[in-house]
């Protein structure tokens, strides 16, 4: 099994090591007594036994190996899914599950301080007739010409063979996605548009130069991203709309190349001693994913996106082992985006116009004395006859998608979507959410009966 994401911050470690005592000798040697006149002993003696050296004393483990600043090949794309979610929901564009995943392949601990992650100026492909080629890669063969640029934050390392998920958004995507990020490492976070969330159990990339809209969305149709060194100096090269961002192709640690198709070559953004190839999936808003190809173990890196990646099903590296019941078990249906509000029999719960289409109403969860890690939790809603009203949405709940609550955890970010035509099917009536967790072969359910309301 590949190894989930590991991520940790750099501490100063110190080692106290012990002194062990010298012995000592006197200057005058004490008078020795002469032997008594015996005779000698025949009977068998043990052989006496070996000096045995004094033992050395108990520092604990070894302190953790230094991480090194990444060198090319050393952080690698692991996976890239741009593509955007089937429909399903409501949503017929859903695209905020968008992410990046990074691998530490070498064999050491890297220190990513700073390391930044940008995508690449140019159009994917023909995506509107008469659409030509627009990148930079031609007159500029010496640097890539960038759109924004991001970068991690001090203290970053990552364990050899450890994963590390980027997300568009750090929130759970079901049911207008298969993706749940709440869990991710880091989210692109665009606080300046005033429109963005800040998912509160996701930490923030730091924007370096930002050139987009409400959210970091990479294009649908195929973008070029670029992993820069921490010590990168930007550059600046005027674009058809302002300045863009520039980088020295000498500072490019991993690159994948992908373009809206196999006859979209033209379009390609990077140049060639950054990557020869391209890669794509099968259009926008298919669900598919761009993997690194593994030979005998190793991940793949020829510097040829083609050859490179293959087309999956997105699975970022967020899997975490179980860690049973411990406690007395609860759990509570609420409701809020990224805070706890608790809900009482009977009481109101807004209708949300979800941004990318359908209608849903928000679901968090206090629970305690089991997981979270490990945790998988199922909403539904049901009207007044006990039918189904709603679609499923899953989640997948680890310490990292929760938010510390005394001895247990609030979960949010999760949204129950309704299955309905139009809002006035269920505003001003009665349903019943409910949450269903297992972990394992035990399972725990709550739910509260609520009016729906469309006060906002």
């Amino acid at each position: 099994m590949e190894n989930d994401v590991r991520v940790t911050t750099l501490t100063a470690t110190v080692l106290v090591c012990g002194l062990l005592a010298a012995g000592c000798s006197s200057d005058d040697p004490a008078e020795v007594a002469p032997e008594p006149d015996v005779a000698p002993v025949t009977a068998d003696v043990p052989p006496s036994e070996p000096d045995v050296p004094a033992a050395e004393p108990d520092t604990g483990p070894p302190p953790p190996a230094p991480p090194v600043l990444p060198a090319a090949g050393d952080l690698l794309i692991e996976e890239l899914y741009y593509s955007g979610a089937l429909p399903y929901g409501g949503a017929d564009h859903y695209f905020s599950d968008q992410f990046v995943e990074l691998v530490n392949a070498s064999e050491q601990p890297l220190d990513l301080s700073g390391v930044m992650i940008a995508d690449v100026y140019g159009t994917a492909g023909a995506i509107n007739p008469g659409t030509k080629p627009d990148s930079y890669r031609h007159s500029h063969p010496d640097e890539v010409v960038l759109e924004s640029v991001w970068r991690l934050p001090a203290g970053v390392r990552l364990e050899p063979g450890y994963r590390l998920v980027i997300a568009h958004d750090g929130t759970n995507h079901q049911p207008f996605s298969t993706i749940d990020l709440s869990g991710a490492a880091f989210e692109a976070y665009v606080a300046q548009s005033g429109k963005d969330d800040d998912h509160p159990t996701v930490a923030n990339l730091e924007s370096v130069v930002y050139n987009g809209g409400y959210d970091w969305l990479v294009p649908v149709f195929g973008p070029s991203i670029v992993i820069l060194a921490a010590e990168t100096t930007l550059g600046s090269e005027p674009g058809p709309w302002g300045d863009l961002p520039t980088a020295p192709v000498t500072s490019v640690l991993d690159a994948i190349e992908t373009v809206m198709d196999a006859d979209s070559g033209a379009f390609k953004r990077l140049p060639d001693s950054v990557d020869t190839g391209f890669a794509w999936v099968s259009g926008p808003y298919v669900g598919e994913s761009l993997h690194r190809r593994r030979v005998d173990g190793a991940w793949q890196d020829t510097n040829d996106s083609g050859a490179d990646f293959e087309v999956g099903a997105p699975q970022p590296g967020l899997v975490v082992e179980g860690e049973g019941v411990f406690g007395d078990p609860y759990l509570e249906v609420g409701t809020g985006h990224t805070t706890f509000a608790p809900l009482e029999d009977g009481g109101p719960i807004e209708l949300v116009a979800g941004p990318q289409g359908g209608w849903h109403i928000d679901a968090t969860l206090r629970l305690g004395g089991f997981g979270p890690d490990g945790v998988k939790v199922k909403y539904e809603a049901f009207d007044e006859q006990a039918q189904p009203i709603s679609f499923v949405t899953h989640a997948s709940l680890s310490t990292a998608s929760v938010l510390e609550d005394g001895e247990g955890w609030i979960r949010v970010g999760d949204r129950v979507v309704l299955d309905i035509a139009s809002p006035s099917e269920v505003v001003g009536t009665t349903a019943t959410v409910r949450a269903t967790a297992t972990l394992g072969d035990q399972q725990w359910s709550a739910e509260r009966v609520v009016t729906v309301v469309d006060e906002e």
